[in-house]
């Protein structure tokens, strides 16, 4: 009897012994906590590559957004000026238009004159007519040439005050703005009783606002509204004013 005692205290302190040197690590219940903790450590990046993954798409989805109204803003702008440019050559080719009929209305037979005056006459028309029609068939350069000549040969003719005014239209389809502006600006400066003034002065307000001097041109077509409030160009004055206003300019 005391034997099996002695023996079964020898076996329960072995078992104790045995579950002495088991290392911690090799415990069942660390080795779960520990996979538990891996997985959510895997989760955790695996959720902060997602956040940083959004926040990249956000940030590209801005961009295109920022690029769409950019190419928007292009093409709202690529309209108006073809819009523009059409409504350009229109109006040069309406102004050309009256003056053809103004001319054929009024034209008469030249009669005699005084020796060498009928030449001279004949020369400073033909000129002009000439400069007339290479505007009108848009030979600009060509046209600027002989506008050019004419003021130049003939600065007391009577028709040199329109040969400044087509001048500046010449200049202002080409886009060369700031040379229109001095064309125009001669025509009302030089020739104050021309019936071109009205005109000049409405085209001066374009190749400024043509060239952002929103205060200059809205000088230039209050002029026309003042002074001139049954021409033609009243009426345009009074659109342009409008489309300002309505641009905020």
């Amino acid at each position: 009897m005391q034997a099996r005692t002695l023996a079964a205290l020898g076996l329960g302190a072995l078992s104790l012994a045995g579950c002495s040197l088991t290392r911690p690590e090799e415990e069942p219940a660390y080795v779960k906590a520990t996979a538990v903790e891996e997985r959510v450590d895997r989760i955790e990046n695996q959720n902060k590559a997602l956040l940083d993954l959004q926040r990249q798409l956000e940030a590209v989805q801005a961009e295109v957004r920022h690029l769409r109204g950019e190419f928007e803003d292009f093409q709202h702008e690529a309209k108006a000026s073809r819009d523009q440019q059409r409504d350009l050559y229109g109006d040069l080719d309406k102004r050309l238009a009256a003056l053809d009929a103004r001319v054929s209305s009024g034209a008469a037979a030249p009669g005699p004159t005084a020796a060498g005056g009928s030449a001279a006459a004949a020369t400073d028309h033909d000129l002009y007519q000439a400069a007339l029609d290479k505007l009108k068939s848009r030979d600009y350069a060509g046209a600027e040439q002989s506008f050019t000549t004419f003021i130049t040969n003939y600065p007391q003719s009577p028709l040199v005050d329109n040969a400044e005014y087509w001048l500046g239209e010449t200049y202002y389809v080409e886009k060369r703005f700031a040379e229109a502006l001095g064309a125009f600006q001669r025509v009302v400066r030089e020739h104050p009783d021309s019936r071109k003034v009205p005109d000049a002065l409405l085209k001066a307000g374009f190749t400024q606002y043509e060239q952002k001097r929103y205060r200059e041109a809205r000088d230039y077509l209050a002029k026309v509204l003042q002074n001139y409030a049954d021409s033609a160009a009243a009426g345009e004055a009074d659109k342009l004013l409008r489309r300002m206003d309505a641009e905020h300019r």
